[in-house]
């Protein structure tokens, strides 16, 4: 059976849990499609971020109008296009508040368990006040990321980026959330992990290798309790 990856935010909210608290958090876990997605943000992030290529130079920022029209082209609903739109222009805004402007920056993931493959970060390394910072965005309203589930973020990217180059040893690890907001843009609260003790890769890993485990588990009980009730539908007497 092929087993579905769990989405980054879920597997950073649940793999610091306990591993009664593990089960029961992906019991909950449904395998249907979201009411809709932040793809159409993402797809736009350079924009959003002020992203600069190395090889044209500095140029002006993309106008607002311009991100704001990519987003509704790319959404498939309403609900997606007004839940987009309002991550997109909280961040939008804080970043020309401050000036802030990026390059792209790749990096490979980081793999723990058994050959999961993880990416906490936008391939991006942001300049405020000549301090590079690298962000995690998590845009959810719901079921976002917690403050182990913090943790379990910044110690990814504590792993991948800092202690796997040290090159970037002094970079500032950002997490972007957003406040909720009914109507207009949803303001950006940062965190940072100046002052977080992390976990080591260790530790990192089996989280990760239990979460998993448990998470196979689930998924196969799921696909025998499916096949149990078709296999003992009633026929015409039933």
């Amino acid at each position: 059976m092929k087993i579905r990856p769990l989405p980054e935010t879920d597997l950073a909210r649940i793999a610091p849990l306990s591993r009664d608290e593990k089960r029961g958090a992906l019991q909950q876990m449904q395998l249907g499609r979201p009411p809709y997605s932040y793809a159409p943000v993402r797809a736009t992030i350079s924009d959003v971020l002020n992203i600069q290529s190395d090889l044209i130079g500095p140029m002006p920022a993309t106008p607002w109008e311009k991100i704001e029209g990519t987003i509704r082209k790319k959404s498939k609903s309403d609900a997606e296009e007004r839940a987009n739109l309002q991550v997109a222009a909280g961040l939008f805004d804080f970043v020309q508040a401050r000036e802030i402007v990026g390059r792209r920056l790749d990096i490979f993931p980081l793999q723990l368990g058994i050959g999961t493959k993880v990416i906490f970060w936008q391939p991006v390394v942001l300049t405020l006040n000549e301090r590079a910072i690298i962000p995690f965005l998590d845009p959810r309203r719901a079921k976002g990321l917690t403050a182990n589930g913090r943790k379990f973020v910044f110690s990814v990217m504590h792993e991948r980026i800092r202690a796997a180059d040290p090159d970037f040893a002094d970079v500032t690890l950002a997490i972007v959330q957003f406040a909720r907001s009914k109507e207009g843009p949803r303001t950006p609260i940062i965190f940072t992990d100046e002052k977080s003790e992390l976990f080591t890769f260790d530790e990192l890993d089996q989280m990760v290798r239990e979460t998993y485990e448990l998470w196979t588990e689930i998924l196969e009980e799921r696909t025998a309790e499916t096949r149990r009730r078709a296999g003992g539908g009633g026929g015409l007497f039933s």
